[in-house]
């Protein structure tokens, strides 16, 4: 009986935990994958951070470790949502980073990027939340958020290009005050403003 109930067991952990919850993307190819990094959410402010370093998968049921120099990018499938990172770096010696993907895509007319320093700042350990916003026809920038208000004024500067819109975030938005609600108006932007 006890060889059987172990069986079954083992069985249970394997349809549970090893199954694709993601992909990578590697010279153009998509590979499902299997990462093990419990649930994600926008505020999953170490998780993310820790992932935009270097990112732990299994494949064939191999584990592997990757930088951002030896993927494309990849996603994660968690919370009814994908969570992309596409890579950056600057040469093939391992500088650079994952940045989380807030909306679009790489070649899309927008694209809006999350990425966090962390850190400690005397004794204190301090996380700091930036954005790198990648339009199309517009040199690219990131800024920080430090205060709400800066969010409220970046989405503004982001949407200029859709009168309409950048009417209703200057007339109805006092202040955005989590990251979820500033992807929630880029989100609507996108869907009132790009085709």
């Amino acid at each position: 009986m006890k060889p059987t109930f172990i069986l079954l067991l083992l069985t249970f952990y394997n349809l549970i935990y090893c199954q694709n919850n993601g992909y990578i993307i590697r010279n153009n190819d998509t590979i499902n994958v299997q990462f093990n990094v419990g649930d994600l959410t926008v505020r999953s402010f170490g998780k993310i951070g820790k992932l935009q370093e270097k990112v732990k998968y299994k494949l064939n049921g191999e584990s592997i470790t990757s930088k951002p120099s030896e993927l494309n990018g990849f996603c994660i499938k968690s919370n009814n949502r994908n969570f992309c990172f596409d890579s950056f770096y600057e040469d093939q010696k391992d500088k650079g980073s994952f940045l989380f993907r807030v909306i679009g895509n790489k070649i899309d007319k927008l694209t809006v990027y999350q990425f966090y320093g962390s850190g400690y700042v005397g004794v204190n350990y301090n996380i700091k939340l930036g954005y790198l916003i990648k339009k199309e026809n517009q040199k690219d920038y990131t800024f920080p958020i430090t205060v709400p208000k800066a969010w409220k004024a970046e989405l503004a500067k982001i949407v200029e290009d859709c009168p309409a819109y950048h009417k209703y975030v200057e007339d109805n938005i006092k202040k955005i005050l989590f990251e979820d609600d500033f992807e929630n108006y880029l989100n609507e932007y996108k869907k009132q403003c790009q085709k």
